[in-house]
């Protein structure tokens, strides 16, 4: 259901990217990184907020989020999980480990679609890619199974909190 706003919005950002200037994308992350960490931190006063008169948002809200949030990881990774979880919360029902598989599924359609456009590009040095592939998907599998053993609430503050300190390190490398 998600695949096709997934798809469009990675291109997006990826294209987006590959037009921003360095100054720019440096100044600009912070900020992206602290609303997804914030979005999450605040997670269930948002979606509370969003859906007082409605048990949850119409479809076509769940694709329009998730094209922006798809350009968004296509822009910059970093965050992006944070940011969809943020999102799903909004129009789908689930625990956040149930969340999760479905933002790693979609996290993948992002770095893939992403990966072929800068490979086009010709801006892909291939043989580190394909280690770097190989110990992301050793890791995921491995951080999956530790998470599941993790208290939902927990879980979430904690990724909030990282967002929040990794926006303030990329704040400090970029005004200081």
């Amino acid at each position: 259901m998600l695949f096709l706003p997934t798809l469009l919005g990675s291109i997006a950002g990826a294209l987006l990217l590959l037009a921003t200037p360095k100054a720019v994308f440096d100044q600009v992350i912070p900020g992206l990184i602290l609303l997804a960490a914030l979005l999450l931190l605040f997670q269930p006063r948002v979606k509370a907020f969003v859906l007082r008169k409605q048990e949850k948002l119409p479809v076509a809200y769940g694709w329009g989020l998730q094209l922006l949030v798809s350009a968004y990881g296509g822009y910059f990774g970093a965050g992006m999980g944070i940011m969809m979880l943020a999102a799903f919360a909004l129009y789908m029902e689930g625990t956040i480990h149930e969340l999760n598989a479905v933002k790693n599924w979609l996290g993948l359609v992002i770095n893939f679609t992403c990966s072929a456009v800068f490979i086009a590009k010709g801006l892909v040095d291939l043989w580190p890619a394909v280690w770097l592939v190989v110990g992301s998907l050793i890791g995921g599998y491995f951080a999956a199974r530790v998470s599941q053993k993790a208290n939902p609430d927990k879980f979430r503050i904690a990724i909030a909190i990282y967002g929040i300190a990794m926006s303030l390190w990329f704040a400090y490398r970029a005004f200081i």
